[in-house]
């Protein structure tokens, strides 16, 4: 009996929650039913809507196509076509974004009065000619008769003078006649005197050649009497500050001296800077006064130092004149075997002279030389296997040079005088190193120091006081 009221509670229970199960599915059904029911009435009137709508927008295009002159069947890929075929036809000269049926009807009206407005200028001004014609119409037959007249007369006029022409042509014949008798006697008096002439060419041309040997031979002799030796000094030296390396030299603003230009320094007793060493070499650092600069020492020697009344000499400047150069050959100044032509025209120009002309590392000349140029710095000469531009141009250059009557001189020369000397020297390690560079110093490149005994001639003084303008 357990057992069976067992079985019927489970059954009892099963029971109960399938039919709670099956009210609640049934409860969820419904509810799904009425929302669904809701939303389908909800699109339907939204459907009706549009439709309303949609009938609304096509009654308007078709509207829009007869307003246009557009059948209502055309559909808009016909309507666009024709609208471009049209703009193409009545507004080429329209922008694109201006290419519309509204302005361009208003363009096409504006230029029909326009037009109209013009037309009936033109019917006006048609009138009034029609108007002067019939005028000038009535007064043609008078001035017919009058040109007539006129005619008549131009046509006697023109029998007399073809009767005039005939005649002065008959003198003309007789006197062509005269003149050709005459232009041959001319003829031959021409030819006898250009014989004659041209003996007295070939007596001077003789002449010429001896007289331009001649010439040669003395301005040969000229160029010896002219040329400089550099025997006279420049300048002196007026005060030197050896505690500070400044001296004093007797140039100044008035000798139109420039910063940067080197002097090399020679004794005070030298009478022939040729003949004597150069004992230092000094560069101009500040103008002072017309005949007074101050200038550093560059180079000197502790046995042979600067002293005042020393004398200076550089072949680049000279007080009042420009010095012009010219540059020939390879410029080596630090023997490394590298151009240095760019630092040889800079120290020319700093020191107050002008570079003519010059030959690149390629060969290549710039610049001519002139009888205005007055040295030709000649370097290192081009190898005969070398370039053959730059061997061409070398030859040329000392050819235009001897030409011109121009002085050459050495480039180490011309370093030596100007009292140039190299402040830096950078020494290259590796591949590009100079052997010259790790060579043993002579005894005067050691350094040299001082006793703590200072003669008289390097304690400080006080410079000269200037003269001239600029001076203080």
């Amino acid at each position: 009996m357990a057992k069976e009221n067992q079985g019927l509670q489970i059954a009892l229970i099963i029971f109960v929650m399938l039919t709670i199960i099956l009210g609640v599915t049934t409860f969820i059904f419904f509810r799904n039913y009425e929302e669904a029911t809701a939303a389908a009435e909800k699109a339907e009137e939204d459907a009706t809507e549009r439709r309303g709508a949609n009938e609304k927008l096509v009654s308007d295009c078709n509207d829009l196509k007869q307003l246009m002159g557009f059948a209502a069947t055309m559909s808009l890929d016909d309507v666009t076509a024709k609208k471009e075929e049209d703009m193409r036809k009545y507004a080429g000269n329209f922008s694109p974004d201006n290419q519309y049926y509204s302005p361009v009807l208003e363009y096409l009206y504006t230029t029909l009065q326009q037009k109209n407005e013009e037309l009936a200028d033109a019917r006006e001004e048609q009138q009034s000619t029609d108007d002067l014609l019939k005028v000038r119409e009535a007064q043609k037959d008078p001035q017919i008769q009058e040109f007539a007249q006129l005619a008549e007369r131009a046509a006697a006029d023109k029998a007399q003078e073809k009767q005039r022409f005939e005649a002065q042509r008959a003198q003309f014949v007789q006197d062509g006649a005269k003149v050709a008798q005459q232009l041959d006697r001319s003829r031959k008096q021409s030819a006898e005197e250009l014989a004659e002439l041209e003996k007295k060419l070939q007596e001077t041309s003789v002449r010429m050649q001896k007289l331009a040997q001649l010439n040669e031979q003395k301005s040969k002799k000229l160029e010896q009497v002219q040329s400089e030796t550099f025997e006279t000094p420049d300048g002196e030296i007026r005060w030197v500050d050896q505690a500070n390396g400044i001296v004093w030299i007797d140039l100044g603003q008035a000798d139109a001296l420039s910063r940067q230009t080197t002097f090399s320094v020679y004794p005070a007793a030298t009478s022939n800077l040729v003949q004597a060493g150069r004992k230092g070499s000094v560069e101009v650092t500040r103008i002072r006064g017309d005949h007074l600069a101050e200038a550093r020492i560059i180079e000197d020697t502790i046995a042979d130092p600067i002293m005042p009344g020393d004398k200076i000499h550089t072949p680049v400047w000279t007080p009042g004149e420009q010095k012009r150069f010219a540059l020939a050959g390879f410029m080596d100044v630090d023997h490394d075997g590298r151009g240095d032509l760019q630092l040889v025209r800079s120290l020319i120009t700093m020191n107050g002279g002008l570079v003519d002309a010059w030959i690149d590392e390629k060969g290549k000349r710039h610049g001519e030389v002139s009888v205005d140029t007055r040295y030709l710095v000649l370097g290192q000469a081009p190898n005969a296997k070398g370039q053959p531009q730059m061997i061409a141009s070398y030859t040329r250059m000392i050819e235009d040079a001897e030409r011109n009557g121009i002085q050459t001189i050495p480039l180490a020369d011309l370093l030596q005088r100007m009292g140039w000397r190299r402040q830096t020297h950078v020494v290259t390690f590796g591949r590009g190193a100079n052997p010259a560079d790790f060579r043993a110093k002579p005894p005067e490149g050691v350094p040299k120091t001082s006793t703590g005994n200072v003669s008289e001639v390097f304690r400080p003084r006080r410079p000269p006081a200037g003269t001239g303008r600029g001076a203080y």
